[in-house]
């Protein structure tokens, strides 16, 4: 699947005329090892991307969350610091 999208890539260079390559079995494994990179970064951000969404949106709403229903019970915000 990899060496046929390499060779669809290279083909969609050459039809755009970008850039002229030949189908040698180097340009292939060339384009398979770059698809192939290209992937396993893709992975690694968006597993990155997936941590920082649940601290930046899941913790802040949470956090509101759980500061309405402890003054909601209590009556006054929580205390976390005491000076």
């Amino acid at each position: 699947m990899i060496v046929l999208a390499s060779v669809a890539s290279i083909f969609v260079i050459n039809y755009t005329g970008i850039y002229i390559l030949d189908y040698t079995w180097q340009n292939i494994l060339y384009g398979a090892l770059i698809i192939i990179g290209i992937m396993i970064l893709y992975k690694i951000l968006t597993k990155f991307l997936k941590l920082f969404l649940f601290v930046v949106i899941v913790v802040p709403v949470l956090g509101i969350c759980f500061y309405y229903i402890y003054s909601y019970i209590t009556g006054e915000p929580p205390a976390f610091m005491q000076f």
